[in-house]
């Protein structure tokens, strides 16, 4: 699966990394595949997209996945803070539209390309270091930030 991800307790952040061309069946795969023993108040979720093709995902793909991931957090969690880092123009605008499609006041989403200023954002260190290595793979290079031009 193309999307990795690591929940840290210590600081209560999941940090999660899509790479390639991602379905929408593979993020609501990625979606029941998620599991935090004693989840905290404040869910941190940190999307390092920078990778991702999302090319292959529509408006409808979209409103599916955000629908699916607030379903599963609604009752769980009193706050979720979701950001997302990217590096092409596309994925940044269907990250905003992501955030527009179903509003949640439980559940804020703000879109970077500088994974620092998305740190800072959550709340985190810049020095926090978050690794992803569930599905039995590594991810190298995540502290390095892209950013795009228009």
């Amino acid at each position: 699966m193309p999307i990795q991800f690591e929940y840290s307790d210590g600081i209560n952040c999941l940090h999660v990394v899509a790479k390639g061309k991602v379905s929408l069946q593979e993020f609501l795969e990625f979606h029941r595949s998620i599991t935090i023993a004693d989840p905290p108040p404040t869910l941190l979720i940190l999307c390092d997209y920078r990778e991702l093709d999302s090319s292959g995902l529509t408006t409808s793909d979209l409103e599916k996945i955000k629908t699916d991931a607030l379903s599963r957090t609604e009752y769980k969690y009193g706050m979720v803070k979701q950001a997302f880092i990217v590096s092409d123009t596309l994925t940044f605008g269907l990250s905003r539209m992501f955030d527009g499609l179903v509003f949640s006041e439980k559940y804020q989403i703000s879109v970077f390309t500088d994974m620092n200023e998305a740190k800072s954002w959550l709340g985190l260190e810049p020095d926090t270091g978050l690794d992803t290595h569930q599905q039995n793979s590594s991810f190298s290079d995540l502290q390095h930030p892209r950013t795009f031009q228009n």
